[in-house]
């Protein structure tokens, strides 16, 4: 059997990197950053700042999660890939270690925060909305070719052992009677092997300039070549919990949300448009997800659970095949 690689530390990590040539700073320190279960993430301070991620076997969670560790290298060629396409809109790969499968990038100012806290807080900025749209936008456009896709993207592995099986799979058997549904979401998201996928296209992996003019996607682990509207339907998901918990500012989340799918329906082609009803089906079963599966939100409270669930429902059940009609059935379905 072959030894998992050594985990970093604090401790270790500035002089691991003393020797690859990353750090020549004495001064250089390191610390932790939060917010992910998937990877050991640390920021190293000093003249050069930048960010070390060492993909985990197992993930942080209280369900036994595994998945394989050479994401990571799948993570690299991605990032490379999507800043080649818009270099203002993802980070600069700086280093990659196969053999401990650590990825070293540059580092987002101090001052920008992801945009789940932003969020969270109030700050409902549909210009990062627009920004989002098009960025997504033009990964999709520019991938549909192949152009750019290497065999790891191609490899549905970590997708699958990331968000099929622990989020679709997972819900099925714990809900048993929309399992034919989630099934067939299932089979559509695997049929539709279109462009470059992100697969964690959600706010948590959004950093957000002060202004809110600027944003940085992170967090390409599970990129892979697939369905186009799987990135769509995360985000909205994401934004509908966001809608489901934070009642006073669901009206400015809905306007966030359309401007969000209007820019990336003006920045891909005619047959990458999503079908809005196949879209929301992937959104309720990803609600359900959040409930229900491996990775669920933790923000929410019953009652909020309990609403997440009865749209989810209605939506995986083919009740919506707009953003107003999932605005509408969020209401209706609000305890």
């Amino acid at each position: 059997m072959i030894a998992e690689p050594v985990l970093l530390e604090i401790d270790t990590v500035v002089p691991y990197l003393r020797e690859r040539n990353r750090v020549y700073s004495p001064d250089a320190t390191a610390r932790q950053l939060g917010g992910g279960v998937s990877n050991v993430v640390l920021a190293i301070d000093g003249p050069s700042p930048l960010v070390v991620k060492q993909s985990l076997p197992r993930l942080r969670v209280e369900a036994s999660w595994s998945a394989p560790q050479d994401r990571i290298l799948t993570e690299a060629e991605a990032l490379t890939l999507c800043a080649s396409m818009t270099p203002a809109r993802a980070p600069r790969v700086l280093d990659v270690d196969p053999d401990r499968f650590v990825l070293c990038i540059e580092r987002a100012p101090d001052d920008w925060t992801d945009w789940k806290t932003a969020l969270m807080s109030g700050s409902v900025e549909a210009g990062v909305g627009l920004e989002l749209g098009r960025t997504l936008g033009a990964w999709h456009a520019g991938t549909t070719s192949g152009e750019g896709i290497t065999s790891r993207m191609s490899d549905p592995t970590a997708f699958e052992a990331l968000r099929i099986d622990p989020y679709f799979r997972t819900l099925a058997s714990v809900m048993p009677s929309i399992g034919p549904e989630v099934e067939r979401v299932i089979s559509r998201l695997s049929s539709r092997r279109r462009c470059l996928v992100h697969g964690d296209f959600s706010p948590k992996n959004v950093l957000v300039s002060p202004d809110a003019t600027s944003i940085l996607v992170i967090d390409f682990e599970v990129a892979h070549l697939g369905d186009p509207e799987f990135d769509l339907a995360f985000l909205l998901s994401h934004l509908t919990l966001k809608a489901i918990h934070l009642a006073a500012e669901a009206e400015r989340i809905d306007a966030l949300s359309g401007a969000f799918l209007d820019a990336y329906v003006g920045a891909v082609p005619d047959d990458l448009h999503p079908d809005c009803a196949w879209l929301l089906r992937h959104v309720g079963a990803l609600l359900l997800a959040r409930v229900h599966g491996k990775s669920p939100a933790e923000y929410l409270s019953d009652a909020e659970r309990g609403h997440a669930e009865s749209l989810g429902t209605a939506l995986l059940r083919g009740q919506g095949d707009s953003l107003s009609s999932l605005s509408a059935l969020r209401r209706k379905t609000r305890p």
